[in-house]
């Protein structure tokens, strides 16, 4: 029987989550100290290169304020997918305690009757067997689809973050 029908570490994502948070911070502290820098230094220059120079510190500065942004948000998500998740397997454990108290096992994503003999022939009792394979499959199969759904959109949005954070990234290297 398997006992774990919605895949995912919810730990390792939180712990993830955590971590991409912090380097928010750090990206934010590390912005703040190098601003305080450019502003000292920026009222000590004055010539053409400064101009050039002071462009760049300002842009890079704009870049850091920028990845700590998607830092955070990249970490809150996965915080909040990892709190998601949790409550998910915990719904999906709990269905199958169900399942096997109803003398019914999950095997691939699939609630089923068991092998071998599991009582007397009695069209009732397995009429109300039937009934409920069908309720405890519509609730697992139920689960699963706001899993995969709650999966793609995180990823989709991880994805997003990611092609922003190339393509800051590549501008900051051609300015």
């Amino acid at each position: 029987m398997v006992r774990r029908p919605v895949p995912g570490d919810s730990g390792s994502l939180a712990a993830a989550g955590t971590s991409a948070r912090r380097a928010a911070r750090d990206l934010e502290a590390a912005r703040e100290r190098s601003g305080a820098a450019y502003d000292t230094l920026r009222s000590e220059w004055s010539t053409s290169t400064s101009v050039r120079v002071r462009k760049e510190g300002a842009r890079a500065l704009d870049v850091l304020a920028e990845g700590s942004g998607h830092a955070d948000r990249v970490g809150a998500l996965l915080q909040e997918h990892a709190t998601r998740l949790s409550e998910l397997q915990a719904r999906s454990r709990r269905l199958l305690d169900d399942v096997a108290a109803a003398g019914l096992e999950v095997e691939d994503g699939v609630v089923r009757l068991p092998w071998g003999v599991i009582g007397e022939a009695d069209a009732a009792a397995a009429r109300g067997r039937a009934d409920d394979v069908r309720a405890f499959q519509g609730e697992l199969d139920a689960i699963l689809a706001q899993h995969r759904r709650r999966r793609d959109a995180l990823l989709e949005q991880v994805a997003a973050s990611t092609a922003e954070l190339e393509g800051l990234a590549r501008a900051l290297r051609l300015s």
